[in-house]
């Protein structure tokens, strides 16, 4: 298996459900296989940017990005989660292809 292979994901909104969360690990493994990261993805917040700036750019039309069941993790991960918020919305800003939603 080729570890810089991406996996495909199909055109539309991308919904990202963190209610079965429970560790930082759960966490950024429930980021890579919704957006198809490739196996060396590093699981923390750079390697994050890198990829999902990589999407961005490797996208064609604007893409729904909804995060989910963040208020279901764990305090402690909800609270490592608010630095990938402030991510996110830097991202859009840079790269209004992306266009994230965070439902409660």
């Amino acid at each position: 298996m080729n570890e810089n292979k991406w996996k495909y994901i199909p055109d539309g909104k991308i919904v990202v459900d963190f209610s079965d969360c429970k560790y930082v690990r759960d966490f950024h493994e429930k980021l890579k296989e919704s957006f198809g990261f490739p196996n060396y993805y590093g699981r923390n917040w750079d390697a994050l940017w890198d990829c999902l700036r990589d999407f961005a750019i490797s996208e064609e039309s604007k893409r729904e990005i909804v995060l989910r069941g963040m208020n279901q993790m764990p305090e402690d991960l909800r609270k490592y989660s608010q630095k990938g918020i402030r991510l996110f919305e830097e991202l859009e800003q840079k790269y209004p292809i992306l266009h994230f939603i965070i439902e409660q």
